[in-house]
């Protein structure tokens, strides 16, 4: 258990408001009984497990995340780390690593579905973002009422007149930092502007929505969530299924090329 000397070391985690005195954390764990011994690890300890390591003594075997990698690039950089894939928390990792949407156990290979999604692909082509395309149809009673495509704020024309900030970053990281409003964003407030109730209706879009769009779908009233691709990013999908909205994706032959892509991707 990091003691709280090597815990000081990351300031961030200062607001971290689970947190608890690192000898509290050890006489729980001990009390539970599922493991025999329980050390807090102290600079000093840190320095001896270092020199243990240089002579082969003991291997060091850490929880993939952010904390463990510095301490790993500081003290064992002459050793093989293994990092196993444990999820500990939301560090700075795994807020931003992709992963495959687990749909509600349900594929559509409706044609309406695919078509709606294919209005969506067309739509997206619309943008000036040449980053990220992405369109959104929003459907009630198997009727269009809106469709949107990403686009830049106040002019579609930003990112070629002052740069865009999402052009330092890369995919999937810093997804709010853009001049862009993203096209789920852009239908919800349409509806809202036009008076246009959401409950209950369906929202078709291109790509899997990032984590601030799924939580206005969420929240909006939209039901039924269909997508034609993407990755899940932190916790989108988890907000939209804890709300009821309904995730299904939708079947087609791009689909398919970028689920046998995922196969590569998951371990």
């Amino acid at each position: 258990m990091f003691g709280t000397e090597i815990v000081a070391k990351f300031d961030y985690l200062k607001k971290e408001i689970r947190a608890l005195e690192p000898k509290l954390i050890v006489e729980a764990i001990l009390s539970w009984g599922i493991v025999k011994k329980v050390e807090l690890l102290t600079l000093e300890k840190l320095l001896e497990f270092q020199k243990e390591a240089k002579k082969g003594k003991i291997n060091i075997v850490m929880p993939d995340e952010d904390v463990c990698h510095a301490l790993a690039e500081e003290y064992f950089t002459e050793n093989k780390v293994v990092f196993e894939n444990i999820f500990l928390r939301w560090d700075r990792h795994n807020s931003f690593v992709g992963k495959p949407v687990e749909a509600d156990q349900e594929i559509s290979e409706k044609e309406f579905d695919k078509k709606m999604c294919a209005l969506a692909e067309e739509e997206a082509q619309k943008s000036s973002d040449w980053w990220r395309r992405i369109g959104s149809v929003l459907v009630k009673n198997d009727k269009i009422v809106l469709v949107s495509h990403n686009r830049h704020t106040p002019s579609e024309h930003m990112p070629y007149a002052v740069g865009d900030p999402r052009n330092a970053f890369n995919k999937g990281v810093a997804v709010e930092l853009s001049s862009v409003i993203h096209s789920e964003a852009g239908i919800i407030a349409e509806a809202a502007k036009k008076g246009i109730s959401l409950e209950g209706t369906s929202l078709y879009v291109s790509i899997f929505p990032c984590p601030p769009c799924a939580k206005l779908i969420a929240y909006s009233g939209i039901k039924n969530l269909y997508y034609a691709g993407g990755y899940g990013v932190l916790d989108g999908e988890n907000v939209l299924k804890a709300k009821g909205v309904k995730i299904i994706f939708v079947r087609s032959d791009k689909s398919d090329q970028e689920a046998a892509e995922w196969k590569g991707y998951v371990k």
